[in-house]
């Protein structure tokens, strides 16, 4: 059960709806855990026209964590659980997927805005279904318009931390570049190029 305490208003908003929090808003950024990518394609692709996300390790054993990111028959079936709109959004730069390079992260924060408003929020909660329906999760949230010097301030600190953990502090999924090369492909022709 997700708890959020909303930082401007002082109050603890008891099971909110995260998507219903971030209604309004077309660009989302974030480092969480994803359990698949059916969560961007389900429910971030529809909402956003740009998402930038830096995807955390699933475990913290070091072979896990490079298996996560160099096991090719792992990478093809995902890029096989996809549809064609997810492909081409990786290929237009309107979704960025990255992953930690040398350190975990294990914060987990979203930014989320639009060209007056924005809300960051921090806490435990990924982006799984279990972490949105199940699980005891907590973050905080700060809405701010961008026009108030006191909220622009507190944007403008967080997006920089994410232009650094997002340029710097990770890698990309997968080059964009040879997305073409993915369509309409059979699995072993995917794991060829992938390799």
């Amino acid at each position: 059960m997700l708890t959020v305490y909303d930082l401007k208003n002082n109050v603890m908003l008891s099971q909110p709806d995260f998507f219903n929090l971030v209604e309004g808003f077309d660009s989302f950024r974030g480092v969480s855990f994803v359990g698949s990518f059916k969560i961007i394609e389900k429910d971030l692709m529809p909402c956003f026209k740009q998402i930038d996300l830096i995807l955390g390790m699933e475990d913290q054993k070091t072979g896990k964590n490079l298996d996560q990111l160099f096991n090719v028959s792992n990478k093809v079936k995902q890029l096989l659980s996809v549809s064609t709109n997810f492909l081409d959004r990786i290929e237009d730069h309107t979704l960025r997927l990255k992953f930690t390079k040398d350190k975990l992260f294990h914060s987990k924060y979203f930014i989320v805005e639009n060209g007056k408003e924005f809300i960051v929020f921090n806490g435990s909660m990924n982006l799984t279904q279990k972490a949105l329906k199940q699980n005891h999760e907590m973050l905080w949230m700060y809405a701010g318009k961008k026009d108030n010097l006191q909220d622009l301030k507190i944007y403008e600190e967080h997006l920089k931390l994410f232009k650094k953990n997002f340029e710097e502090d990770s890698v990309d999924y997968l080059d964009r570049k040879i997305i073409n090369n993915l369509y309409g492909k059979t699995k072993k022709q995917i794991t060829a190029i992938i390799t």
